[in-house]
């Protein structure tokens, strides 16, 4: 394939995550007109406590094996595929099992932690597998490039979602249940039909290699989990902290403020999808000129996707008196900081992908897990100072830190011309 092609294609593939993403963020966007004049910042603070636990649960559900599919795609034929792709199901299914005994067992000390009722942490342990089947599903559309499905898969999830949320809210007349019905309706749908669609293509079966399939996928996906809880310490212990200090009203306002300034994080998530094949197959022999204009790419990246943060963040509050109530308008003190937060995740993007060429997930893990260690006192001390603009600023810090951090192990492990690329 010629070079114009490939490069025709990256940004075809670019574009249409970017629609998707645009399209599957912006169908709860549109709801944040709707949902911050019906609910209190109070049922807007439980619902993004549950999206906080369903997270949490996400990282131990399946343990991260699902990322071991993509990688072993290219490596192993359809029927053995199949086979591995069973594998880590077993594993999801044992996993979740073992979760949903402990929240039965310590759901009343979790529930008073993060404000949700017990038996809803239950919905979202069982929500929480249903999602590692939609993950499986996607990750197979993404590695064999078919981003229309990929696209297409996500952005129905999300109609779904709202179209729910909206009738159980607006017609049944409840209140943060409904948006959270409407959710666990859309989960437990698609991923029901994720795992048709993947025993309709024999992209499952039932394992006859579980052994060294397992061992294959678990060496893959437990090094992980420190990256993944390094993650959710960086976005999700902030609501933690919010509700201890504050309380879960101000957490709700700063969901919102999180939701609006994401609007930036699924820019640069959506072109890393379509970047990071194209430059893992360029990085297997690259040439000097490659590597130097790679660099310089990069670079410029960097200032466009700062800038863009720091101008979406500056003309926030204007804009937020129209979209939110009034209840939410503090909420627009907090978004520059957030657009940042979301910038520097942009930058940590493109530096990452090095690190996953040289399958050294373990030390990603610890410079992740390391920052979301961090995150934690900042949070307190920013918090306790500042409310939630300093959860803002803390939320900016940890990913600038986790961005510098990684760049540093990426230069480690694989050399750029970081230095020399504009000599």
């Amino acid at each position: 394939m010629s070079t114009v092609t490939l490069r025709s294609k990256l940004f075809g593939d670019a574009a249409i995550y970017l629609g998707a993403n645009i399209l599957n963020a912006g169908i709860p966007f549109l709801l944040l007109p709707i949902l911050t004049r019906v609910l209190t910042p109070a049922d807007y603070g439980i619902v993004a406590m549950f999206g906080i636990v369903l997270s949490v649960f996400g990282a131990f559900t399946g343990l991260g094996v699902h990322g071991a599919i993509g990688v072993r795609y290219f490596q192993l034929e359809k029927e053995e595929l199949a086979d591995y792709v069973g594998t880590c199901v077993g594993i999801l299914v044992a996993s979740t099992s073992a979760i949903a005994l402990l929240v039965a067992v310590f759901g009343t000390w979790l529930s008073e932690l993060s404000s949700v009722p017990a038996d809803w942490l239950l919905v979202a342990v069982v929500l929480s597998g249903f999602q590692f089947l939609g993950n499986v599903r996607l990750a197979l559309w993404q590695v064999s490039g078919q981003a229309k499905r990929y696209g297409a898969f996500q952005v129905t999830q999300s109609l779904v979602n709202a179209l729910v949320s909206l009738v159980l809210i607006l017609m049944a007349g409840l209140a943060w249940q409904g948006r959270v019905l409407g959710q666990t309706t859309a989960v437990l749908l698609f991923g029901a039909v994720a795992l048709w669609w993947l025993i309709r293509d024999r992209q499952l079966q039932l394992p006859s290699k579980w052994k060294a399939n397992s061992r294959d996928a678990l060496k893959f996906g437990l090094p992980l989990i420190p990256h993944m809880i390094g993650g959710l310490l960086i976005v999700a212990v902030d609501r933690l902290i919010i509700v201890k200090l504050l309380d879960v009203a101000q957490a709700g306002i700063y969901m919102v403020a999180l939701q609006i300034g994401q609007a930036l994080g699924l820019v640069t998530e959506s072109f890393n999808k379509a970047y990071a094949p194209w430059l893992m197959k360029n990085l297997s022999n690259p040439t000097g000129a490659l590597r130097k204009k790679i660099v310089r790419g990069t670079y410029l990246y960097f200032v466009l996707v700062v800038a863009t943060a720091v101008v979406f963040g500056l003309l926030a509050p204007f804009f937020l008196g129209f979209l939110v109530g009034e209840s939410f308008r503090a909420a627009g003190e907090v978004v520059i900081y957030i657009s940042l937060g979301f910038a520097f995740g942009g930058c940590y993007y493109m530096v990452t992908n090095y690190v996953f060429f040289e399958r050294r997930t373990e030390v990603l893990a610890f410079v992740t897990f390391a920052s979301g260690l961090v995150n934690i006192p900042l949070m307190f001390i920013f918090v306790g100072h500042n409310g939630i603009t300093g959860a803002g600023q803390a939320f900016m810090l940890t990913n600038a830190l986790s961005f510098l951090g990684t760049w540093w192990l990426a230069q480690k492990l694989h050399p750029m011309p970081w230095l020399k690329a504009f000599r």
